[in-house]
């Protein structure tokens, strides 16, 4: 998935980071999880706990990080004809769709042109309508658990950014229909890494979530400039929620005032990472950050310093891999930072 910021590309690195200062530790703390690619891959290794604000991004790490194996959905084998639910839906037709009552179509009344926009088109805007529609039916019958429930959310918004009208985020819309639009929208079928693990995941703020929890490394991979995640995400928070929100704008920006991030206001940024080290009650810190960020590294080594083990701090500086469309000079005056420091712990 196409995400500000992801670390896709710097799992490697990290896992270098880790494997030099916290080779004994047991678990692991994505407190800034995102499309949880970070939480997926260390779960082969340690005990993860996983959170974000957005409920997107809280969806995609309950179905894949806190579920310890890909569900079977044995109540669904007479509905399905023992094909599973994620073929089941992907291999109806759009005319066989076209039973979904009008009302229920969020997606296509006003994220497709039949809604006066070009997020996705007509026809892939019904089929991911139909498909939530049919989870949250079976969810309420009792025909799947809770498990079930968010692997199935997860596979639906896995699925949208293959098929979506958009440069790179959903902050807008292209005005002419991108090749990607002309695919068919598909649930996603997930892997799951199964460790045997109390693995959990939380969708609340990462600071208040850190007064009460502990553990050996916590990673933390914040916003780093003035651009609010939610509404570039809005229309995967739609799909996640699935909760008919009143829309403004034309660009249909869902309500997001409760969601904004600290992290993301020059004024408050320092405060708020402050306040993040602190708190953290954990052996090892770990940091992903670029020079692109509201933060200097002159602003994070004082805060680190402050809060933790002075000696132990440690910058690593790789080159910057996003952004392929920009000038050579421009990516070549950026840096992606790994910022080490050992905190020891209270607990």
């Amino acid at each position: 998935m196409r995400f500000i910021g992801s670390k896709v590309m710097l799992l490697g690195n990290i896992k270098e980071v880790v494997d030099e200062h916290a080779n004994n530790a047991n678990t692991f703390c994505d407190i800034f999880s995102g499309t949880a690619c970070v939480s997926r891959y260390f779960k082969k290794w340690y005990e993860v706990i996983s959170n974000d604000l957005l409920y997107f991004s809280y969806c995609l790490q309950k179905g894949t990080v806190e579920n310890d194996h890909i569900p079977t959905f044995p109540k669904l084998d007479d509905i399905t004809k023992g094909a599973g639910p994620i073929d089941y839906i992907n291999q109806l037709s759009t005319a066989q769709m076209e039973a979904l009552s009008q009302s229920k179509r969020f997606f296509q009344n006003n994220y497709s042109p039949l809604g006066n926009r070009m997020y996705v088109t007509d026809s892939n805007a019904l089929r991911i309508d139909y498909a939530r529609n049919k989870i949250e039916e079976w969810f309420n019958s009792e025909l799947i658990d809770e498990n079930e429930y968010y692997y199935l959310i997860a596979s639906t918004v896995e699925g949208i950014p293959y098929v979506s009208n958009i440069s790179g985020t959903y902050g807008a819309y292209n005005r002419f229909w991108d090749k990607r639009s002309s695919k068919t929208f598909e649930l996603i079928k997930l892997d799951i890494i199964t460790n045997g693990k109390n693995n959990k995941c939380y969708n609340v703020d990462g600071l208040e979530l850190l007064k009460n929890i502990s553990g050996d490394i916590l990673y933390i991979d914040p916003p780093y400039n003035s651009r609010q995640y939610p509404p570039n995400y809005h229309v995967l928070e739609t799909a996640a929620k699935y909760d008919y929100p009143a829309l403004n704008g034309v660009t249909g920006l869902r309500p997001y005032d409760d969601q904004k991030s600290d992290f993301c206001k020059s004024s408050k940024v320092i405060a708020a990472f402050d306040a993040l080290i602190k708190y953290a009650n954990f052996e090892h810190i770990i940091l992903s950050y670029n020079t692109e960020g509201l933060m200097k590294i002159e602003d994070i080594e004082m805060v680190m310093k402050r809060h933790a083990i002075a000696s132990t701090f440690k910058v690593y500086e790789l080159k910057y891999r996003r952004f392929k469309s920009r000038s050579t000079k421009f990516k070549d005056s950026l840096k992606e930072l790994i910022v080490y420091i050992r905190k020891g712990v209270t607990r």
